[in-house]
This record gives C-alpha cells, sequence and structure tokens, in this order.
C-alpha cells in the first residue's frame, strides 16, 4: 500500500490516530521520504495515541486541533510517532502537557539531535510537575560504522536528561538487522524495565 492510499482510521487499532503522512525532512537513515513523500495533513479522527510521522512539522492549526481533540479523549494522550525536538517552542511544550500525556517520544537520531533533545526535555520537565518518566528518545543505533561503545554513550546522555531511551535498531534496504545488535537492544530494552 502506498502512502497515498491511505485513510486515517481504517487501518490502526482502536484509539491509534495518524492525522499526518509524510516528514519535510530527508534523513539518510528513514523510509518515510521515499513512503510517503513530502508532508501531508489528513482529516482529524478520534484517537489518543497519536503516530504521525512528524507531527511538529504541521501547521500550527492542525496540531492545535489535534491537542483539542486529545484533550477530549478518555484515555491520556500519547505521542508514539515521535516529536521533532527542534520543532518544539515553549507554547507547543505548554499545549503537549496540558493533555497529560502517558508518554511522548523525541528522537536522538544523529549528532546535530542532542541539542535539541536536551532542550526539549528541559521545557518538559520544567513545565510538567509529575517527575514521572513520560518523556522518551527513539535513539537510533547499529548504522555501518556506529559501535555499541559509541551507541551505550548515546542511550546514557539519554538517561542523564531523565528520559527513557529507546533504541531503535537501523535496518538495512532489505529490512535487516546485524543479530548482535539485535543483542545490544535487547540488553537496553530489559535494563529499561
Amino acid at each position: 500500500m502506498r502512502g497515498d492510499d491511505f485513510t486515517p482510521g481504517l487501518y490502526v487499532k482502536r484509539g491509534y490516530v495518524i492525522t499526518s503522512r509524510g516528514c519535510p525532512n530527508r534523513c539518510w537513515f528513514c523510509s518515510v521520504p521515499k513512503r510517503e513523500g513530502g508532508l501531508r495533513e489528513l482529516p482529524i479522527t478520534e484517537g489518543w495515541n497519536v503516530l504521525d510521522d512528524n507531527l511538529l512539522a504541521c501547521s500550527t492549526g492542525h496540531i492545535n486541533e489535534v491537542l483539542f481533540m486529545l484533550a477530549k479523549q478518555p484515555h491520556p494522550a500519547e505521542f508514539t510517532g515521535g516529536l521533532e525536538a527542534n520543532l518544539l517552542t515553549l507554547s507547543l511544550a505548554r499545549a503537549i502537557v496540558d493533555v497529560r500525556p502517558a508518554q511522548c517520544f523525541f528522537a536522538y537520531d544523529t549528532p546535530d539531535d542532542w541539542l535539541p533533545l536536551r532542550r526539549a526535555a528541559e521545557m518538559m520537565h520544567d513545565l510538567d510537575s509529575r517527575k514521572a518518566k513520560w518523556i522518551g528518545a527513539y535513539v537510533l543505533i547499529g548504522w555501518p560504522k556506529d559501535t555499541m561503545e559509541a551507541a551505550d554513550k548515546r542511550l546514557r546522555e539519554v538517561v542523564s536528561l531523565r528520559v527513557v531511551p529507546m533504541p531503535m535498531l537501523w535496518m538495512n534496504d532489505k529490512g535487516e538487522t546485524d543479530p548482535d545488535w539485535r543483542k545490544f537492544r535487547h540488553l537496553w530494552m530489559v535494563r529499561r524495565r
């Protein structure tokens, strides 16, 4: 199925919602631009777990409509599709914290993501008094020339921000991952519990 053929609310389980497809970024490791093309805002359907590729790249009006919809849901909001920390403003951070999410994830895919992630984590922690571990970061690991020592350092950096790391394995064009990196990821996942 191509991204063009997507109907919001039809292909996901109850509670999951996709309000946009695609991403304006062209990250070397990501299949979204090839599969989905540029960013497209979709009609907003009811749900509480937002799976968008890059919600914060959407227009302010669209993001506000999504947050308004989430505020009316019977379940806590979740942003498991990921939020681009570089696009997070103080007003967006406040609006996200106001829907009291159960979890939200940013990304730490490249070294350029570190400072925006740190700033986003500080903003979210400053705005939210819950002190719960609801802020996470997807951390890309295992790409060509990555080392387990370097990946371990990135994951520990995320922990130092009071953010829960979620190691995400790089896959080649065939969708394959290295078995040693799978073991490394498993050890980090066990550590999270």
